[in-house]
Order: C-alpha cells, then structure tokens, then sequence
C-alpha cells in the first residue's frame, strides 16, 4: 500500500476527519514554510481539536432545541436602551 492509502485508512481508523481532509494541504504549507515536524503535528492536531470543539458545540445547540437562535446583531437594542431609559427605577 502507498502512504496515502496508509494515512487514509489509519485517521478513517482512528476517527479523526479533520487531519484526513487537512493533511495534505498543511503538509505541503509546512514544506514551503519550512515547518518541522512538531510544528506540522501541532497543527494538524489544532484543527482536529477546533473541528471537534464546533462540533460538540452545533451538537449541543441542536440537543438544547432552543426555539428560535439569536445572535447579538439580531437583538434590537434600542428596545433595551428605551425600557432603560422611561422605565427605570430610581
């Protein structure tokens, strides 16, 4: 078997999609920056670690079933400043 056989087996193995789709491209980043190899390795294990930490956090966000998702620039905050302002407590 080829090395590419052999890495695309073992991270389809080892459950690691991230450094099986990124690989190559970094691989070929770390060759033309001169990277070594645990600067190569840190950075395949970086994005595998971001993918999974989106992932659990989009898993956890459709678990929670919020009924409608809100962002900061969704929220109207002249609403808050105007409640603020004529219906403080003083």
């Amino acid at each position: 078997m080829t090395t590419e056989l052999l890495l695309d087996h073992l991270t389809k193995q080892l459950r690691i999609p991230t450094i099986a789709a990124q690989y190559r491209s970094l691989a070929r980043e770390a060759e033309d920056r001169n990277l070594s190899y645990e600067e190569f390795l840190l950075a395949l294990l970086e994005a595998e670690s971001e993918s999974r930490e989106e992932n659990q956090r989009q898993r956890r966000l459709k678990q929670a079933a919020f009924p409608v998702q809100k962002t900061l620039d969704s929220y109207e905050i002249y609403v808050l400043i105007y409640n603020l302002y004529y219906f403080r407590i003083t």
